[in-house]
Parts: structure tokens; sequence; C-alpha cells
């Protein structure tokens, strides 16, 4: 969570995304144990990278990150992905197209994690998590051009943030 928010927050005013790892639990519980950003753009020069992930697209640079992180043990299993957002406002064609390849392409158990920094500065933590309903997902898949209900969409999933002590502690 603390990389999320740094990274976010670093970023002001524009809106950043990053990529979640950890595992899938029992009774569909996801457990996120790491994240790291992506870069801002497509076209990355070497000033702004390492070496081994300069020149990358977002997608190589994700599959690089994921490589470098199993040669270090650390999870690399894909299980969503994190965007800024600001003063509440998120539900976008793009949220919806990037959460919905998560979905079909990676598990239907991906999420997104939105951040919002700017309504966290005043001193609540603003931070929801969402994955398209089956019903959304059903009709995309069909190409049907039916309408659907925006409160049908998204779903939110319950949030659990646990800590160690010395993250208590800052």
């Amino acid at each position: 969570m603390l990389k999320i928010v740094k990274h976010c927050h670093e970023a002001l005013p524009q809106k950043t995304t990053g990529s979640l790892l950890g595992l899938a639990v029992e009774n569909g519980v996801l457990e996120i144990t790491h994240s790291f950003p992506l870069p801002p753009d497509n076209k990355h020069s070497s000033a702004d990278l390492d070496e081994d992930t300069a020149g990358l697209d977002s997608t190589d640079y994700q599959l690089e990150m994921i490589k470098m992180l199993r040669a270090v043990n650390v999870d690399n299993n894909c299980v969503g992905w994190y965007q800024s957002m600001y003063l509440g406002v998120y539900s976008t064609s793009n949220l919806l197209e990037n959460q919905l390849a998560y979905q079909l392409d990676l598990s239907p158990n991906a999420v997104v994690i939105l951040y919002d920094p700017m309504q966290t500065s005043h001193g609540t933590l603003v931070l929801k998590c969402y994955r398209l309903t089956e019903e959304c997902v059903k009709l995309r898949n069909e190409g049907s051009n039916a309408f659907i209900d925006p409160k049908n969409i998204f779903e939110e999933v319950p949030v659990h943030l646990t800590n160690p002590s010395l993250v208590k502690f800052f």
C-alpha cells in the first residue's frame, strides 16, 4: 500500500498506474503482496529506466519486471493493477477497457485498486477496489449493445489492510 501511496503522490498532478502482484487465496480472496509502478508513457528514455528496461512499451516493461522479481524470489503472479483517481472520479472508458482486459486475459478475479491522493491529503484514506460484474463482462463478450445500468458495471471488493508493526508505527 505504501508503494502505491508514494507513487501516486510523487506523480501529482498526473494520473499513475501500476501492477499488483500476489496470490489467489481460497474463497476468492486475493492477497496483494507487492506492486510496482508502470512508466507514464509508452516511450521511455534510458534516463528514466535502467538499461534492462529502457525503450520497452508498458506490456513488455511489466513482463520484464515480473521476470526480475521472480529472479529475486518475490511473488510474481499478477493479480490486477492500480490507478490514481482525483476527487473520486474513476469511471472512464479507459478504466473499463483496461479492467476488462485484465479479467479476460489474466483472471476473472483480477482487481483494480483506485487511490485518491487529493482526498487522502485531507486526512481520510480513500482507497477503493473494484472488478467488473459478470453481467458487464458477459455483455461485452457477446458484443451486445444492450443497456446496462451504470451501478451494475463495477462491483466493489472489500479491502482489508494488514501491515507489519513497523508500518503501523510509521
